[in-house]
């Protein structure tokens, strides 16, 4: 009987399990649903496979090898750099568990384990049979080869010469080559312009006929939200005078959304100046709201606890105190295991108290965290993921158009301004799961901003307007301020489009902490290290 070397040995027992690994890998990559790094995977291969006589340093190759897998996975994947998440530790332990558990179930799905367990037993057998390693091998050289593999690594490419440029306020010519140093140089440009952009509250219409203002600020709806659950032809919206078609949340986070909605008197900050201390005094809208002679409310129908929500409203000159919610019964369970309170409840209750409030006007702003990634419905605790979400949603969207229907017959001089903070991210894609919003995709800062006017006696003159150009919080500023300006309560008639047409302009560039995205000549680029871009992935 032939004895056979080490090396032999080693060759005949290939990689072992571990081919599973791979061979999830190609398929995935075959389906291109990541990358596949040739370099570095075989580089492990070989480090698998390398023969080793000392049953000790093969036990340690194993373990060591784990957490090798887990990182180039993560590496072959288009999902953010591992320092993003931890960078989020610290809201992580906040969550409930049985939260955490269907984040990992997104990752992960059922269908996806069982899948890996029927190729591990496919493989335990075929490996009885076929050396399974050689035909692994063969395959990851078949991938790597240039002409085989597909196009899945987003590239920097030259725009077409006769692509017409992006019409936004900063008016530059975006055709031509596209590589970091432009894209640098745009985003650099974009800033300081925006810096320059403030929208006046002119103290004369300080004396206009008064009438209320409501802020709706809702957590995690988009427009793509509201497509994907079908609900993006809800009724509500046809009650609308002024809808944005391209408005930009410029972020993809409750606390940076908030400041930049506070602060929309004053063109787009970046991030990292929203959390600085000196700032234009003019740049505060409800400050300018109260030097016209507006009160001040404040809503929550959560307890603004996380992450010190009120905390930043203080900050950002928001003086009044939460309503308060005693007496009402909570509608969900938040992610965080917090309670939440039912829409049509809150602005109910605001209603009757400001119908016994002397105050000529107030500015009132409404946080809802209503459709929160993770919140559970009380009374139907079992629905989670798209299921929960879209039966939140469905009750958010019938709440709203209730309380207008109640806004009517209250026969209040009242404009309801519905200014969403971000996405729910529902859909998910390559770099994201579904409910992730490291990065300030599209689809999570595209959100349904509009403008109803109430009043017994004011009527729009004309249809709804539409406003398609790519819009942000300055435009709203100069939406109240033309309101003001106007005088369309003392003149009891408006026009929608007379008053939407040429707000301000601003295009879509949006930022988390350590994430920006910008359109840039009709594609959407990223860059997580503030230097290299990439177009992103669809």
């Amino acid at each position: 009987m032939k004895k056979y070397s080490e090396t032999e040995k080693s060759m005949m027992l290939g990689l072992g399990w571990w081919n599973v690994y791979f061979i999830i890998k190609l398929v995935l990559f075959s389906q291109d649903t990541i990358e596949f790094h040739p370099i570095e995977n075989f580089a492990f291969v070989i480090y698998l496979i390398i023969p080793l006589r000392s049953q000790l340093l093969k036990v340690i190759r194993t373990i060591v090898a784990f957490p090798i897998a887990f990182y180039l996975a993560h590496y072959d994947s288009y999902l953010p750099p591992l320092e993003r998440l931890w960078s989020q530790m610290g809201a992580l332990l906040d969550f409930k568990f049985n939260y955490l558990l269907e984040l990992a179930s997104r990752i992960i799905s059922l269908q996806t384990l069982l899948a890996i367990i029927v190729l591990a037993f496919a493989y335990y057998f075929l490996s009885r049979i076929f050396r399974v390693s050689m035909f692994v091998i063969i395959a990851m050289l078949y991938f790597s080869l240039p002409e085989r593999a597909p196009d899945v690594t987003p590239q920097l490419a030259a725009a077409s010469p006769t692509t017409t440029k992006t019409q936004t306020a900063n008016q530059a010519d975006e055709s031509g080559p596209v590589n970091d140093q432009i894209l640098n140089l745009a985003k650099q440009s974009f800033f300081e312009k925006e810096a320059e952009r403030v929208s006046s509250l002119a103290q004369s219409n300080a004396d206009a006929a008064p009438f209320d203002l409501l802020f709706l600020s809702i957590c995690s709806v988009a427009w793509d939200d509201l497509k994907i659950t079908g609900l993006d032809k809800h009724p509500l919206f046809d009650e609308f005078d002024i809808v944005f078609d391209k408005f930009s949340a410029a972020t993809s986070y409750s606390g940076p959304a908030l400041i930049h909605f506070l602060r929309a008197s004053c063109g787009q900050q970046a991030h990292e100046q929203l959390f600085e201390d000196e700032l234009n005094p003019q740049c505060y809208l409800f400050d300018n709201l109260a030097k016209l002679g507006y009160g001040e409310t404040l809503m929550l129908n959560h307890d603004g606890a996380f992450e010190d929500f009120t905390g930043l409203l203080k900050e950002n000159e928001v003086k009044a105190s939460a309503m308060s919610k005693s007496g009402l019964d909570p509608y969900q369970t938040a992610f965080d295991g917090s309670n939440i309170y039912r829409d049509t409840d809150m602005l109910n209750r605001w209603l009757a108290k400001r119908e016994n409030d002397p105050t000529a006007k107030v500015a009132a702003l409404y946080n809802t965290i209503s459709l929160h990634d993770g919140n559970r419905i009380i009374s139907d605790s079992s629905k989670v993921g798209m299921e929960s979400y879209k039966i939140r949603l469905t009750n958010l969207l019938d709440d709203l158009y209730a309380f207008f229907q109640t806004l009517k017959k209250s026969n209040r001089n009242v404009v309801v301004m519905l200014v969403p903070e971000h996405g729910a991210g529902i859909r998910g894609d390559k770099m994201q799961i579904s409910g992730m919003r490291e990065i300030p995709t599209e689809a999570i800062v595209h959100t349904p901003v509009a403008m109803k006017v109430f009043g017994p006696n004011i009527k729009r003159q004309g249809e709804a307007y539409h406003i398609e150009e790519p819009s942000s919080y300055l435009a709203v500023s100069d939406l109240i301020n033309r309101l003001l300006e106007e005088d369309i309560y003392a003149k009891g008639n408006f026009s929608a489009e007379a008053l939407a047409t040429d707000l301000p302009s601003t295009k879509m560039l949006s930022q988390n902490a350590g994430s920006t995205t910008m359109e840039y000549n009709g594609k959407v680029y990223v860059t997580l290290d503030d230097q290299t871009w990439q177009e992103y992935p669809e």
